[in-house]
């Protein structure tokens, strides 16, 4: 598997890597300039040409993932001098680190409470899923919030489809602009074994119905015990939307270290 190819496959997978690239070449080395591999835990892909000089980019390389932050650095080399290989080049490397996300959260909603959620999963150690069926709102408040690398607006048709389509053992989080798409989203969620946690907004009346309704359709009473109405912790927080975004920040923070543990 290439390096470009490895990226794509860690990054689906959620692992952890570094992308190591020879950023300057001075004389004679095994590989010119832009050559690249990337290194995992207990895998490496493609090739910055062997020898002593890869060794010691996996060397180096693991030392950061152990770390597990986001890092960058450069190291340089005089390969015959430095690390005893015939060719008696100078070479620079760039090592970036890219640690996996600590949880994946699927975000269904993009009205107050979904962005000022979405403004506060953009600082945590996370990836979001935002799905919502209106895209000049989701695609206005993403943009609004910076784009940030780590959430992805999704516009969709169908709560089914999409929930189909989400990542394996998520956080769930459901606050639409309705009820019954909140409705359709519990559904979708609860139909699927994987799940890490599926959080409703609403009231205890409001789970009490959908709970009857769910039953109703098939649901067992463990896979009810899945489902969190109303979500947030007890924080004391009142009900503007970032008071009780923090309050749902930090039941899934707390549900994600618990998990992690």
């Amino acid at each position: 598997m290439n390096w470009i190819d490895a990226l794509t496959h860690l990054q689906k997978l959620n692992q952890s890597f570094v992308l190591v690239s020879i950023l300057k070449v001075e004389g004679s080395a095994p590989r010119g300039q832009l050559s690249k591999m990337v290194i995992t835990a207990d895998q490496i892909f493609d090739s910055i040409g062997g020898g002593n000089l890869e060794y010691q980019a996996m060397d180096r390389a693991r030392d950061l993932l152990v770390e597990n932050r986001p890092a960058a650095e450069t190291e340089e080399y005089t390969l015959g001098e430095d690390l005893t290989q015939c060719c008696g080049g100078r070479v620079t490397l760039l090592l970036e680190c890219f640690p996996r996300c600590e949880f994946q959260v699927v975000l269904c909603g993009a009205g107050h409470v979904g962005r000022a959620l979405a403004t506060v999963l953009a600082e945590l150690p996370c990836k979001v899923m935002w799905l919502d069926e209106r895209a000049d709102l989701l695609m206005k408040a993403y943009t609004e919030l910076g784009s940030p690398s780590n959430v992805s607006p999704l516009v969709i048709n169908s709560p089914h489809q999409a929930i189909e389509g989400s990542p394996p053992r998520s956080l769930y989080l459901v606050m639409t602009h309705s009820h019954e798409s909140d409705f359709e989203f519990c559904e979708a969620v609860l139909s699927r074994e994987d799940i890490q946690f599926c959080g409703l907004i609403g009231s205890q009346s409001k789970s009490a119905k959908f709970r009857n309704r769910l039953k109703k359709k098939g649901f067992s009473d463990l896979e009810l015990d899945r489902l969190t109405c109303p979500i947030g912790l007890d924080i004391g927080a009142g009900k503007l939307p970032m008071e009780v975004a923090v309050a749902i920040a930090a039941q899934i923070l707390q549900i994600a270290s618990e998990q992690g543990k």
